[in-house]
This record gives C-alpha cells, structure tokens and sequence, in this order.
C-alpha cells in the first residue's frame, strides 16, 4: 500500500465508486425499501472516524478497477462510475452530523453530501433514538450500525529524552500488563520507573522517576471509546472526574468520551484525529499516546528509521492472558500488529481475538440492534483466561440506513449509492478482503453474514 503522509491523512478525499442491484429491498424497518439499478447512484460523500481512512483509501485504491461483482469500474450494471468521497474527522462529529448529541441542528444533514457515517464508537440507545427522531415518522429499525472491519488500539511511547527500554517479551521495548494500562490510565501510575512488568527496564536509571504523560484527543472519539471499554473489563470502579464519580464504561460513550479522571494529567489535541495525537506525544518526551495501527503506522512516528525496538519511541505489547499457577504464573503478551513494530504495513493481529457483548450474545442478532458494548472477551491475568492474538481489538462501524426516504434532503440515488459501496465493503472477495495487508483484518466469520446482510437491506 502506498504509504500516505500525515497532512494527506488529515484532508484526504477518497473517490469510491458505488455498487446496487435492480431489485427492491425487503427492509426490517419498512413495509419496501427501494433502489435504483447497479452503478446508476449520485456521487456521495461520508465522514467521521478517523480509525477509518485508512481503510477507506485502501478500499477506494481498487474500487475503480475491481473486478468484483459489487465494483462500479464501468463494467458492472449501468457502467456508470459514481464517486464516494470520505473525510476523516472524528467518530463524535459523524455521529453529531446524523443528530446523536448535536449541538445545532444545523449540522445534521442526511443528503448526498453526508451520505454515511464511520463511527468506532457504536451508537448507544440514547444515540440511537437521537437519531431516529430525525425522521419524518420514527420507524424502529432503520438505522443499521454495520461493523466493516477489525482493528487493533495501539498505545505507544515517546521516552523521557535520552532514555531507552527493553523487556524480557519484546527486546528494546516495553511491554504493559492489564493492570498497568489500567494504572497509567487512570492517574495512579505517574512515573516510568512505574512500569515494571515482565523485566520492563529503562536506561538510564534516572529515567524511573520522569513522569508519564498522557497525551489524548481533545473530541470525542473511537479510540477512546474502544480504550475505556477495555479498561472497564479490569476495573469495574468508579473514578473521580470533573463532573462526578464515573466507571470506565461510563466513561466511554456520549457526552463523557473526551472525559478522563481528574488524577490523570492529560495533554489534548488541538486538532481532530489520531495523527494528530501521534504529532503531539512524538513532541513531548515522555509521553504516552494510543490510536489505530493503522493510522499510526502510516505516520512513520513511531516506527521505521530511528523508531521501535531499541529507540524512546515505540508501542507496546499489551497482556492477553497468562499461563501457570501460583509462584510460576505468567503474563502473556501480544503485539498489535502481526509482524510487530516494523515500518512496513501488515495486518492487526486479531485474528482470534474473541468478543463479548456484554450480558448478551455475540454477535447481537442484527445490525439495526445495539453493539456499543461490544469489546473485547476478557483481559488476561490470574484467571487464566487468555486472548490468542492481541486482546486491544475491535471493530469499526459504517452507520447507514434501511429507509433514506425517511430522513430529509435524501433521494433514491442517493440510497443506491450507499448500497452500492457499501456492500463492495461488505463482500468477502471485495472490500474485505482488501482489509488484510492494510494493518486492518475483515470481520469474523461469525460477524459477516449480518454486515451482508444489512448491506442488502439499504435503500429508500
């Protein structure tokens, strides 16, 4: 994959070409959906997740010419070549731009300029309803929220300056038990030397006492979502913040997403997205920041010449389980990436990652449901539980709708497209099978037939 640079991943506008089919589509929420005829859509444009660009521009590189059944490279259906541009803003500003906590109603738009959304954050009830109520009548089960691919959370370090690490897991770099996460998270690990997991060491000794900082995005976002969803799993307390006494799961969706505990002395951004955090904790030593693998490894930040093993800047190996009993107990740990922390893209190593639901099923029955609390099965540790490949996963989502005609300012055309892109994402031999190699992974096998499924069922 072309390595893009970070100013391209901030403005990037993606040309995809849009995919249908001729027939009219039984939808959950509506008595008959409809679309127009494959590739004869209007050019569209979505937004929101950061998490997603890099996706977006991998499925876009070869949308234009894919061969796949889905494509629109004016070989399929009408031959015609519709375009769908996506900008990278924020989870919170797609979910905002679709009416889930807006602040003005000036900035909810439902027509062929704000299409679809991409949100790493999975809309909640209360989101879900916001939303809803958008429409000229309320119709239960409209709104899909479509998880398109896995990724993995990265959290990486800039060392104090002058300072280097390694471990006894992952020579020249650091390596973060569950409990440590949780720790450095949640203000009660505030210095290096701090960080003493599986012969975690940094030299000079000096380095211990250097103060950690953790530096997190200013907006409401995805990773931080999919951050405190995890460290909810360890820690089912409650933390002190500015508005009261929260728990992490709390903490990660709505309104309290930008929100951290009050013992944590954060450092935000100034501008939207992961790059940007990955600017900002590259320019402060001894800082600490997460994001997507694959966003991060396209800013060449943290990896490559003069980054990883054996230099301050890296990210971590996160613990997924443990093996033994009693004194010969050992944490386990796994990179974000299958080929580690290297320059050169690869895919997010979830392959085998398992989910939960919460007290639910995994995978909710269908994409017009609830998957906010969906994360990852269990952190490692004592119980011996243990994550085959990294635990720090999840999915991002494309939020769509089963009935356009409902929603303002939209149109058959309009809904064609969005069907038709989106169920290129969705195929098995399309859009996600691009995912692998681009530092994302397609969904489980188990999570596939609802994304198809819920693709099919867009229309007007």
């Amino acid at each position: 994959m072309k390595v893009l640079s970070v100013r391209r991943l901030r403005s990037i506008s993606v040309c995809i070409i849009s995919v249908a089919t001729t027939a009219a589509i039984a939808s959950p929420g509506a008595a008959s959906a409809s679309i127009g005829a494959q590739c004869s859509g209007v050019n569209i444009t979505g937004q929101g997740a950061a998490v997603e660009i890099v996706a977006q521009t991998t499925w876009t590189a070869n949308f234009n010419i894919s061969p796949d059944k889905f494509a629109c490279s004016g070989k399929q259906g009408t031959k015609k070549t519709p375009t769908v541009t996506y900008n990278g803003t924020s989870s919170g500003a797609g979910l905002r731009s679709f009416g889930a906590e807006s602040k003005s109603p000036a900035e909810i738009s439902f027509g062929p300029g704000n299409a679809f959304v991409a949100s790493a954050e999975a809309p909640n009830a209360a989101q879900q309803a916001a939303i809803l109520k958008q429409e000229s009548t309320v119709t239960e089960n409209t709104l899909e929220t479509l998880p398109v691919a896995q990724f993995s959370l990265t959290v990486y370090a800039n060392l104090p300056t002058g300072c280097t690490a390694t471990s006894t897991d992952a020579p020249g770099r650091l390596v973060l038990s569950d409990a440590t996460l949780q720790g450095i998270y949640a203000g009660t690990i505030t210095t290096w030397g701090q960080i003493t997991d599986d012969g975690d060491t940094l030299t000079p000794s000096t380095c211990n006492t250097a103060s950690i900082v953790p530096v997190v995005r200013n907006e409401k976002s995805g990773t931080a979502n999919v951050l405190k969803k995890y460290l909810g799993l360890i820690n089912t307390g409650t933390l002190v913040t500015a508005s009261g006494n929260e728990t992490w799961d709390q903490l990660s969706e709505g309104k309290l997403n930008a929100t951290w505990p009050t013992a944590l002395p954060v450092v935000k951004t100034t501008a939207e997205g992961d790059a940007a955090e990955a600017e900002k904790t590259a320019s402060i030593p001894g800082s600490i920041g997460f994001s997507n693998l694959a966003e991060l490894r396209v800013t060449n930040l943290f990896s490559g010449a003069g980054n990883g093993a054996g230099t301050g800047k890296f990210w971590f190996e996160i613990q997924n389980g443990s093996k033994g009993k009693g004194k010969s107990l050992k944490l386990t740990y796994a990179d974000p990436s299958s080929n580690g922390d290297a320059a050169t893209a690869a895919s997010a190593n979830c392959k085998k990652t398992a989910y939960t639901n919460g007290p639910n099923p995994f995978p909710p029955p269908a994409v017009t449901g609830l998957w906010n609390e969906v994360t990852t099965a269990v952190p490692g540790g004592p119980s011996g539980l243990t994550e085959k490949t990294y635990s720090l996963c999840n999915f991002t989502y494309a939020l769509a709708f089963t009935t356009y005609s409902l929603l303002p300012g939209t149109s058959e055309a309009e809904a064609t497209a969005v069907n038709n892109y989106l169920r290129f994402v969705s195929d098995k031999s399309g859009g996600q099978k691009e995912l692998t190699g681009a530092d994302y992974l397609a969904v489980p096998k188990e999570v596939l037939p609802k994304l198809v499924e819920g693709t099919a069922a867009i229309g007007f």
